[in-house]
């Protein structure tokens, strides 16, 4: 078989212009359920240079007893998760799957995702002043 070299050209050309995406979603993604969670209560993290992030409590809806508590840094932003058995995790930025950092207190889990010592301390604030920080202008 002879193929002349404007044929090769062309076939050369549609075989490099074709192109494969493909998509993952993650198992089960078709039975989740979306749960709309109320926060329930907040604390500043006070640390020697003051507040350094908070914490605000979520609550499952209709009383089943599971909840998470959601880390935020100094800016309002969502920075990890401590849940109720005291496992923490921290958000890093462009990295799919949260980062471990160990099991205690929520005070512990949230000492390890903002970077603060074992000095830190919990102080209670309104839910009214955490969302008055996140809807502040930078």
């Amino acid at each position: 078989m002879h193929v002349s070299l404007p044929g090769a050209a062309v076939l050369l050309l549609v075989l490099a212009a074709c192109r494969t995406t493909s998509t993952i979603s993650p198992p089960g993604l078709a039975e989740a359920v979306i749960l709309r969670s109320q926060a329930a209560r907040a604390w500043d993290v006070v640390a020697a240079a003051g507040v350094v992030g908070s914490i605000v409590r979520f609550d499952e809806p209709g009383g089943a007893g599971r909840a998470w508590f959601s880390v935020r840094n100094c800016f309002a932003q969502e920075v990890g998760i401590v849940d109720v058995e005291g496992r923490a995790w921290r958000y890093r930025p462009h990295q799919r799957d949260p980062e471990w950092l160990g099991t205690g207190t929520v005070l512990d889990g949230a000492a390890r995702i903002l970077g603060t010592g074992s000095d830190a301390s919990l102080a209670e604030v309104p839910l009214d002043t955490v969302a008055e920080r996140a809807a502040a202008p930078r």
